[in-house]
């Protein structure tokens, strides 16, 4: 009888020691901070190479660097010296002469639009007298034929990628305005005075040239033949037309 209730004294300890035990490890799991498991999720698994996102791509004006599509206009001018030489005029009479022109305009590379300002001389040489057919008037000595001009506008079309030359050549429209021993009087509140009168004819000038650079800063010798043609206007006649060879410097800035 003692036996049996050692035995089941010692089967009510053995079903009393795990559950304690368990209890123990349960209060102690739950304190605050007791926690030992991990705190973040595992990182997931690289995404497949075609699936990867790509860098933003940031705008291209950011680019720096780079050089526009468009650039502004230079300005490219030019100043010579040219021979006029009158044609289907008596050589004896009307001599060659001297033109001095100033040329300026914008320079959009293949191209100039701009204008050409410029004073001509061509001697008249009466010689011992010469009479104007239908006048009686008879001429002596040597006279100037004087013409000032604006030609405006005038349009230049060049080859610029070329780097020792640059061939061109232009059209024009002209406003001449001729004077040949043409004289008037004016006066004022006080006085009066002699002055030359000019005269207007319209016309036209064409030039084919090549300019040689010589320098890399932009300037060239310039080397070209002129050919003008003007209308009967206020001063002639009959059309004119004349050859002017000519020679200058040219200064095309560009950068």
């Amino acid at each position: 009888m003692r036996m049996n209730g050692f035995r089941w004294s010692a089967l009510l300890i053995a079903l009393w020691l795990p559950s304690t035990l368990a209890s123990a490890q349960w209060d102690t799991s739950t304190e605050e901070g007791g926690y030992t498991g991990a705190t973040t999720a595992p990182a997931p698994p690289p995404a497949p190479p075609g699936q990867m996102i790509s860098d933003p791509a940031y705008p291209a004006g950011e680019e720096t660097g780079k050089m526009k599509g468009w650039q502004p206009a230079a300005f490219t001018w030019s100043i010579g010296i040219g021979v006029p030489i009158a044609l289907d005029v008596p050589r004896s009479v009307v001599r060659p002469g001297a033109n001095i022109f100033f040329f300026g305009g914008a320079d959009f590379g293949w191209f100039i639009i701009g204008g050409d300002f410029g004073l001509q001389w061509m001697p008249i040489d009466f010689g011992n007298g010469f009479t104007p057919p239908g006048t009686t008037a008879v001429l002596t000595g040597r006279r100037p034929l004087t013409r000032i001009y604006l030609s405006a506008p005038e349009v230049r079309f060049q080859i610029p990628g070329l780097k020792v030359v640059l061939p061109y050549i232009t059209g024009s429209f002209d406003m001449n305005f001729w004077n040949f021993a043409e004289t008037a009087v004016g006066c004022g509140y006080w006085y009066c005075s002699q002055y030359s009168v000019y005269r207007f004819t319209p016309g036209f000038t064409g030039k084919a040239g090549i300019a040689f650079n010589v320098k890399k800063s932009g300037v060239y010798i310039d080397l070209g033949f002129q050919y003008s043609l003007t209308g009967k206007g206020n001063f002639f006649g009959a059309s004119q037309w004349w050859l002017a060879p000519y020679a200058g410097v040219l200064v095309r800035r560009r950068d």
